[in-house]
């Protein structure tokens, strides 16, 4: 564990995609899936193995894999989306070591944010659910409607921070993002603990290497 405010070069802030690199939904999605089908259909499926492909996609993907008939597929696809946002909420895990990763950024005095593909009262809800709302200085969502863009929301958390993209670090799984972030000027860094993770030149394995790496990185660039 470093030492509180150690003074070794480090990123200012830290930017997490908190649904992928932070959470793991695999198991509120298969239930919110299995629940839906069941209340609707009375026959109980087994969404197992959809679940690796098909837990970062709209429950209407999973669904047509599902379910022949489509009003009965818009019906549970609604359902799971209400089942995930409610009674779901207990069967989302925080990835293994993700916590002692987090604490272990709060002593070397960074800020953490975090940014979502949910709006952000849902991803509040997962944070506050899992405790890792504790952890977090901002928590910034994509509003309804709203296409995806961890750059535009990795900037509302540096404004709010007041730290420049050049002081930031952006972590996670997907190499569209990152390289996005890295054009924004963010130092960006795979989390090679995600489900379908990409990986690219900077690779973080778990969540137990997120300071180390991200030392070493700083150090080099001091």
């Amino acid at each position: 564990m470093p030492l509180v405010g150690s003074g070794r070069p480090h990123p200012r802030a830290v930017i997490f995609d908190f649904d992928r690199a932070l959470i793991d939904p695999r198991r509120a999605w298969r239930y919110a899936v299995e629940e839906s089908v069941a209340s609707l259909s009375r026959v109980r499926i087994d969404a197992g193995p959809l679940v690796e492909e098909y837990h970062t996609r709209p429950f209407s993907h999973a669904m047509a894999i599902l379910l022949d008939d489509r009003v009965l597929m818009e019906r549970c696809t609604a359902l799971a989306e209400e089942m995930y946002r409610r009674s779901a909420l207990k069967r989302l895990l925080v990835h293994e070591g993700v916590g002692m990763a987090l604490d272990a950024l709060r002593g070397e005095l960074v800020d953490i944010a975090a940014v979502s593909r949910l709006p952000r009262a849902q991803a509040m809800k997962q944070a506050e659910s899992t405790g890792l709302d504790r952890f977090l200085a901002i928590l910034v969502g994509t509003g309804d409607g709203q296409a995806w863009n961890p750059v535009a929301a990795a900037r509302i958390c540096l404004d709010f921070l007041e730290w420049p993209v050049s002081e930031a670090a952006y972590i996670g799984p997907d190499s569209r993002d990152r390289d996005a972030a890295g054009r924004a000027g963010m130092a960006s860094f795979c989390a090679g603990w995600s489900p379908g993770a990409e990986p690219g030149e900077r690779v973080i394995m778990s969540p137990r290497d997120v300071l180390p790496d991200l030392l070493r990185c700083w150090a080099a660039r001091a």
